[in-house]
């Protein structure tokens, strides 16, 4: 539409005229399936999926969540360093209990990390362990009824011959009152 206004001519103008009407909306069709064509001819690995957007957004997620760790590792590094850098230039030595203690907190939280990662992962295979389960389980229902089925055709003629017998008799019984 701008192009048309670009050009100095009016849009109810050209949509007043029935014959350039219908060359537009001619044309806008030549264009759309033009489009469309060239779609169904991509291959399908470079076609993009809503869960192949899903798995990038969760994958960039991530990976800000990993990078916003490392800078406050990096901030506190710096911070520590300056201050003791400063306290260097007043004449004054850093305390060394101060720096062992630094350490030892820098070390409580990797290892604080690397547990937490480490029960990320045993989540997971829990997860799958439980998955695993209960198909085993269901299919374990599954053979178990296919097996009945299978055995009750066999048990049911034998047992129902010497039982109908005895019912009849004394249906029989009781019809004559005694």
């Amino acid at each position: 539409m701008s192009e048309f206004r670009e050009a100095g001519v009016s849009v109810s103008l050209l949509y007043a005229d029935k014959e350039l009407a219908g060359r537009l909306s001619a044309a806008r069709s030549r264009q759309r399936d033009a489009g469309a064509d060239r779609a169904w001819r991509l291959p399908t690995r470079s076609l993009v999926t809503e869960q192949s957007l899903r798995a990038d957004l969760a994958n960039a997620k991530d990976h800000i969540r990993r990078l916003d760790q490392e800078l406050s590792v990096l901030r506190d590094r710096l911070a520590r360093q300056l201050g003791a850098d400063a306290d260097t230039a007043a004449g004054r030595a850093a305390s060394p209990l101060l720096d062992q203690l630094e350490l030892q907190a820098a070390d409580l939280q990797a290892d604080n990390a690397r547990l937490r990662e480490q029960i990320a992962g045993l989540q997971e295979a829990l997860r799958e362990s439980s998955e695993t389960l209960g198909a085993a389980r269901a299919m374990n229902r599954e053979l178990m009824a296919e097996i009945n089925r299978a055995a009750q055709p066999e048990s049911r003629p034998a047992a129902a011959t010497p039982r109908s017998t005895p019912v009849r008799r004394r249906n029989r019984q009781s019809r004559s009152g005694v």
